[in-house]
């Protein structure tokens, strides 16, 4: 009776037709093995979720219906307070789902202290929108120079359907990045394909082909509660609404970064256009974690290249991203330093290829070497792939692009590079797998969509990728 009253609760609310539908499929997926229903309010239309927890901050984020014009968050420290002990206002900015209209919600969290866990609740005019839901915790990020061990994941490329309406292997993979205990996520770029729509990222109940493909029920729901994310910029998506979505102002702040819409004109005869730009630091630990812009959109590549325009717009001498990179890198040195952006270091697939102008003089490489980054993660090409630290690089690189994407292959088309330490893909054409270096040869998708766990310790980085179906592959540990 409990789960026909919810039910029919959604039904009023949604009205609708097809909407009472997908409430009843969603409602129904939330039913426990007690056959009770952990029962959401129908008002939240995106779960809560996390971004910018750095020094003494956070930002809670969510999505509702219109039904009420007023939201605010509640927190306190798990152990000692009550999770509706504090209370902070929201801001909203309309957006339309499949054509549905949506409140996009954050609220932001000052004066977090200490190595503390926070439970949270989210509101909407008085009404608790997590209803039966038990309240999410996250913690505050680790302070600065601190030796503790903690944990964090790397997930590139996803926030895909490819075309349909499922994706099981990015569903499964979800559920492994949860159950893997890190901390906190930093993103490789490309999130919500096919073009980074709000219709792409989605809701809880909206349905189709490819819609809600990061924010549907079986997605980044299960991960983004508890884990903040810090999104590198792509290709896809390169839009306000990947901003919007994940607000980084305090990280931007605490390091001198940029994170804001801004006008690009006109590199290799591009067009001028309003793009993204996105980069910062932040400090976890006893590693600085530098969020980079290296990327472009593919419409809009004039006589260059998506290559050649990232590098004439944010790597050549004198631009801002350069600029700013260097003085960081120059007032931080020594310490480990960990390098995200979305294009490649080394990428021996033949479509999303090396990316060339990240090497030789007056590249992002060299910069980087120079000032003694020791680990690079990069997506953009649909694979994994793990590199030897070239002569003259300071640096071990990952390529990182298998979170949910449609996969693509390695050496086929270009042979496995020297540099190639291990690397796997997948054709979904050919229903086949590829392999470079040590790697054995997969034999399904779901051994090559896969995240990273990177464990920081006080004396070492252990990376261990872990695929779709909880495998640890080609783990490896580093006394940077």
């Amino acid at each position: 009776m409990r789960i026909l009253r919810g039910l029919d609760d959604l039904r009023t609310s949604l009205g609708r037709r097809g909407k009472w539908f997908a409430a009843v499929a969603l409602a129904l997926s939330l039913v426990g093995v007690t056959g009770t229903a952990k029962a959401l309010t129908p008002q939240l239309r995106r779960y809560p979720y996390l971004s910018d927890t750095v020094a003494g901050n956070a930002t809670i984020n969510w999505a509702s219906d219109q039904s009420a014009s007023t939201g605010y968050a509640t927190y306190g420290a798990v152990g000692t307070e009550a999770c509706t002990a504090h209370q902070v206002g929201a801001t909203k900015t309309s957006i339309s789902v499949n054509a549905v209209p949506e409140y996009q919600w954050k609220a932001k969290l000052t004066g977090v202290s200490g190595n503390t866990q926070y439970c949270y609740r989210v509101f909407l005019n008085g009404a608790d929108l997590l209803g039966a839901d038990a309240s999410p915790a996250f913690w505050k990020q680790v302070p600065a120079g601190s030796t503790r061990t903690f944990t964090f994941g790397v997930l590139g490329d996803w926030g895909a359907l490819n075309g349909g309406t499922t994706n099981p292997n990015q569903a499964n993979l979800m559920s492994t990045v949860a159950a893997s205990g890190v901390r906190f996520m930093v993103g490789t770029g490309d999130t919500a394909y096919p073009s980074g729509s709000q219709t792409n990222y989605g809701d809880l109940y909206q349905t189709g082909t490819d819609i809600s493909t990061v924010f549907g029920p079986d997605f980044y729901r299960k991960i983004g509660a508890t884990a903040p994310m810090f999104n590198a910029a792509g290709n896809h998506g390169r839009n306000a609404t990947y901003l919007m979505l994940w607000p980084s102002a305090a990280a931007a702040a605490g390091s001198a970064g940029t994170y804001a819409m801004q006008t690009y004109c006109c590199v290799n005869g591009t067009s001028s256009a309003s793009y993204p730009s996105a980069w910062y630091a932040f400090d976890a630990g006893r590693a600085r974690i530098y969020i980079l812009d290296a990327s472009w959109s593919n419409s809009n590549v004039g006589t260059g290249t998506l290559y050649s325009d990232d590098y004439a717009a944010h790597w050549a001498p004198g631009t801002a991203e350069r600029t700013w990179l260097a003085n960081d890198l120059a007032q931080h040195p020594g310490g480990l330093k960990i390098a995200v952006a979305h294009f490649p270091m080394y990428s021996d697939n033949a479509t999303e290829t090396t990316d060339t102008y990240m090497h030789g003089p007056g590249s992002l490489g060299e910069l980087l070497s120079q000032n003694g980054v020791q680990l690079v993660l990069n997506g953009h090409a649909h694979i994994y792939q793990r590199n030897f630290k070239q002569s003259g690089e300071s640096f071990v690189s990952y390529t990182t692009g298998g979170g949910g994407a449609t996969l693509e292959p390695v050496g086929s088309g270009v042979p496995c590079g020297s540099h190639d330490a291990y690397a796997v893909g997948w054709s979904p054409t050919k229903l086949k797998g590829y392999a470079c270096g040590a790697a054995a040869v997969p034999t399904s998708a779901a051994q090559v969509n896969h995240f990273l766990k990177v464990t920081v310790s006080s004396s070492s980085v252990k990376v261990e990728p872990t695929d779709s179906t909880g495998r640890v592959f080609d783990p490896q540990t580093y006394s940077f």
